[in-house]
């Protein structure tokens, strides 16, 4: 699984993008071979590549990404950047708790 990851980015990467779309990246990824990912999804903007992570990991979304977007019911109830120190699992918890439609609360 691990390789099939490295080797979905590396093609994605061949194209030049401007925007990467990575659903759960890290999945079936060893912790070294984890923290050499993030290193390199968090160099892509210094290349000119935008980077939309989507994880339920919220610790590795927390190690990762600068912004975060928190989607209830199938919409953006919040968005910000993240912040030093921040309770990442607290805020998630508050949001959906917040912004879901009763039947999924």
């Amino acid at each position: 699984m691990g390789m099939k990851q490295r080797l979905g980015i590396a093609l994605a990467l061949l194209a030049d993008p401007q925007l990467l779309i990575l659903d759960e990246p890290t999945n079936g990824l060893d912790p070294i071979g984890i923290e050499e990912l993030r290193g390199l999804i968090r160099s892509f903007p210094t290349m000119g590549i935008t980077v939309l992570l989507s994880s339920h990991i919220l610790g590795e979304v927390q190690q990762t990404a600068d912004i975060v977007g928190i989607i209830v019911g199938g919409k953006l109830a919040y968005e910000d950047e993240l912040h030093a120190g921040q309770d990442l699992e607290a805020l998630f918890m508050d949001v959906c708790r917040k912004g879901a439609p009763d039947e999924i609360r």
